[in-house]
C-alpha cells in the first residue's frame, strides 16, 4: 500500500472504532462507555469513568467478575483476576471485585479501551 493509502486506511479504522464506542452521562461526574469490544459471553463491554478534580477513575464497576461468578465462590477466580489486572497496571478493589485506575484526563481514552481490553481477557477465565 501506497502512504496515501495507508493514511486514508488508518482515518477509516479511527472513525470506525469512533462510531462503534457510545458514551453516556450517567450523573453530573460518571460516564458509561459501550465499548466496541465483546467478551467470551458476546456482550458488549462497558467502562465508567468519574470524574474527580485531579484526576478520572476508569473502571469495570465491579461487573466482569459478577457476571462471571455472581455468588463469589470461586476464589481462584478472584485471585487470578487481581492478579492479571494488578499486572496490567491496574487497581483491584476486593471488596467491590472493581477492577480500575486512576489517570488524568488525557489519559481516560487509553486507559478506558486497555480496561475493556483487560475485561475481555478476564472473560475468558469464567
Amino acid at each position: 500500500m501506497r502512504q496515501d493509502e495507508l493514511k486514508k486506511l488508518d482515518n477509516e479504522i479511527g472513525q470506525y472504532a469512533a462510531d462503534q464506542t457510545k458514551i453516556i452521562w450517567v450523573d453530573d461526574q460518571t460516564m458509561q462507555i459501550a465499548t466496541m469490544m465483546i467478551d467470551s459471553y458476546g456482550d458488549t463491554v462497558y467502562v465508567w469513568v468519574k470524574e474527580d478534580e485531579d484526576h478520572c477513575r476508569v473502571s469495570d464497576g465491579g461487573r466482569i467478575l459478577f457476571k462471571l461468578d455472581p455468588n463469589q465462590e470461586d476464589m481462584e477466580l478472584y485471585e487470578t483476576a487481581a492478579d492479571i489486572a494488578l499486572g496490567s497496571g491496574y487497581q483491584f478493589d476486593e471488596d467491590h471485585c472493581e477492577i480500575y485506575v486512576d489517570v488524568d484526563r488525557k489519559n481516560v481514552a487509553q486507559a478506558a479501551m486497555k480496561l475493556a481490553q483487560l475485561q475481555v481477557a478476564i472473560s475468558y477465565l469464567g
